[in-house]
């Protein structure tokens, strides 16, 4: 997330501290179905978590202007997974997330989302989507609603669970 901060700053490009995150939680600027946990705040990031929920979808796809990614998972959707008990993403499928955090971005804050332990680590080809969203892994400054994460294994399937980053 960036931002510029304190009262007669002029805002600024960059990322927010730990702390800054931490306050944004306090403040319900940053939300979620279950207590966000302290190892979730990185040193400038937030890890976000699963929801219970994978779509999985015909192909990756943008929200739009002015349209919910949830009216755009009804025009894409195959079939619908529970993760409660874990699940099997399939290599080579696309799946939709809800995630377990809202955002409720002040103004002058925007959020990028970045993939790179996932990618790296795993051969998953993630990204982060909103509604309205325009582009991809970013939710833009004011952006209050759910964010979405779009997951597709590309060497191997994956087990997932609600709660995993």
């Amino acid at each position: 997330m960036s931002s510029g901060e304190g009262k007669d700053e002029k805002m600024t490009d960059g990322v927010l501290p730990s702390q800054t995150l931490r306050r944004m939680i306090a403040d319900g600027a940053i939300r979620a179905d279950r207590p966000v946990m302290p190892d979730q705040v990185q040193p400038a990031s937030l890890d976000l978590r699963l929801g219970a929920v994978a779509h999985r979808v015909r192909a990756s796809f943008l929200a739009g202007k002015g349209r919910s990614v949830a009216a755009r998972i009804a025009e894409f959707e195959m079939h619908r997974i529970d993760l409660t008990e874990g699940a099997v993403l399939e290599k080579g499928c696309v799946y939709l997330v809800p995630l377990m955090e809202s955002l409720a971005l002040p103004a002058g804050v925007s959020a990028m989302a970045n993939a790179k332990s996932s990618t790296g680590r795993l051969d998953l080809f993630t990204r982060l989507i909103v509604d309205g969203g325009q582009e991809f892994d970013r939710a833009p400054e004011g952006y209050a609603g759910p964010p979405y994460a779009e997951i597709s294994p590309r060497s191997f399937s994956v087990l997932v669970r609600p709660g995993m980053p």
